[in-house]
């Protein structure tokens, strides 16, 4: 082996620059390797983000579709189109139903130990409470007009609030009926069909609560009005307007917070459940009167066309069902019927009484006239859509006419027979028929009661700090 010759100096230096050389070339690697490293592990977390990015898309992908599928696609069902309804009724605590948002009329049920009974229920105990003091001070402190229209009022809303918590028992049996007899129905062809009476609930829901919570918005300033000009509780604003809100309560109790509160969330409570007791009535019988048009509609279809006998025979059963759902359904909701229209009547001949009156500040005038207008307005569709279930059933009678001699047969005569000799129509109790020809009753005993009532009519009065 050779041996290295030459200068040791010039040989260390070399040795030195070597291992430097080799230093440097370590470090690189090591650097290198690092990188290398740290690359990888920023890759994992990176495709693990885009792993869980895309998951993400692939579910609101799924999201929209399930939405475009069961949300904007109608069945055409009565329980679909209720549902809204219902949803409001248990929020003021007015018909604790289970299972409403199920899409089958065998899970509705009612049952005793749920929240929505128990909220309903101690609603009701308010209710009643408040019934019970508004009595007394009317027996034993002060009768007059005012007094005995709160009390009746909220007499009324107890009266609601019962008769709601009744049918909740019945309800899952009525909608399950009615699910049989819709099922034998002629099916709705297009989505606009199906969707129609849902979406024509929802108007009128819209409508209503709105118009209520304007009315009650109104209510309010009108009372702020006494509150600034003489209040109970000086330089209490809010406890003034509490014990205004609910002043014959406080006469026979102290005021204290927690009380005021409670009265002014009962006195909210019974305001939305009076106008709730319309949308009710209102929602049943636009179901009802659809349900009729349904199978008109069918009927119109194929009255000009060759038709045969086992036809007619399937429209007669289809309409004999109608006419016992009919009957089913006004055996369940005659009472609320019946508390509904006595109710409208009732305010109406009163605020037309007080309308002679002045009012003592803008708030009161623009409360007033909104209130009656609204309840006019309310009253009158309440009494077309309440009719609109007689005037269906009655439709077939035209349709009839248009069928071709040659295709008229001993059936079709006797279904014919039927349709003109059955009343089929809701009723408050037995004791009137919803037709059109209610709408004119009602307002000539409007008008007849009204001519009574002016004779005791102060037309100048004005409420002053102590009558309003």
């Amino acid at each position: 082996m050779a041996r290295t010759i030459g200068d040791t100096t010039r040989r260390r230096k070399s040795a030195k620059l070597v291992n430097f050389w080799r230093a440097a070339r370590l470090d690189g690697d090591v650097a290198r390797n690092a990188a290398m490293k740290q690359k990888f592990r920023l890759r994992g977390p990176r495709r693990h983000k885009q792993r869980a990015d895309k998951l993400q898309r692939n579910k609101v992908k799924e999201a929209v579709q399930r939405a475009d599928r069961g949300s904007y696609v109608h069945s055409g069902s009565f329980l679909e189109a209720i549902r809204p309804v219902l949803i409001i009724a248990e929020v003021f605590a007015l018909m604790p139903v289970c299972g409403i948002n199920s899409k089958h009329a065998e899970d509705l049920h009612f049952r005793w130990l749920s929240f929505r009974t128990c909220y309903a229920l101690i609603v009701i105990v308010f209710f009643s409470i408040a019934s019970g003091f508004l009595a007394a001070f009317v027996m034993r402190v002060n009768f007059d007009f005012d007094s005995v229209e709160t009390l009746i009022f909220y007499g009324s809303i107890f009266a609601i609030a019962v008769a709601f918590f009744q049918l909740a028992m019945k309800w899952p049996a009525v909608v399950l009926e009615w699910q049989v007899v819709e099922s034998q129905l002629p099916m709705m062809r297009t989505e606009r069909e199906r969707s129609a009476l849902a979406i024509h609930i929802r108007k009128i829901i819209i409508i209503a609560i709105g118009c209520s919570l304007v009315e009650h918005l109104l209510s309010m300033l009108s009372s702020i009005y006494y509150v600034n000009a003489c209040p109970v509780l000086p330089n209490r604003p809010i406890d003034s307007y509490l014990v205004l809100n609910f002043s014959m309560f406080f006469h026979f109790v102290d005021y204290n917070s927690f009380l005021g509160i409670v009265g002014k969330v009962v006195n909210v409570l019974a305001t939305f459940a009076w106008s709730f007791n319309d949308i009710f009535v209102m929602a049943v019988s636009v179901s009802l009167a659809a349900r009729f048009r349904q199978l008109n509609d069918n009927m119109l279809r194929e009255a000009r066309l060759p038709t045969s006998v086992d036809y007619w025979i399937q429209c007669r059963i289809n309409f004999r069902n109608l006419c016992k759902l009919c009957n089913v359904v006004d055996d369940a909701i005659s009472v609320i019927t019946l508390l509904c229209f006595s109710n409208n009547l009732y305010f109406i001949c009163g605020k037309i009484l007080k309308s002679l009156q002045k009012k003592p500040s803008a708030s009161h005038t623009a409360y007033f006239w909104f209130s009656l207008g609204y309840l006019l307005f309310r009253s009158l569709i309440l009494s077309l859509y309440s009719a609109s279930v007689n005037d269906e059933s009655k439709r077939p009678l035209r349709i009839f006419q248009l069928v071709p001699r040659q295709y008229w047969s001993t059936e079709l005569k006797r279904f014919s027979e039927e349709v003109h000799m059955d009343q089929v129509a809701l009723t408050g109790m037995k004791f009137f028929r919803l037709t059109r020809g209610v709408v004119i009753a009602v307002a000539g005993t409007i008008v007849t009661y009204e001519l009574i009532l002016l004779q005791f009519n102060k037309a100048d009065k004005v409420n002053d700090c102590y009558e309003h």
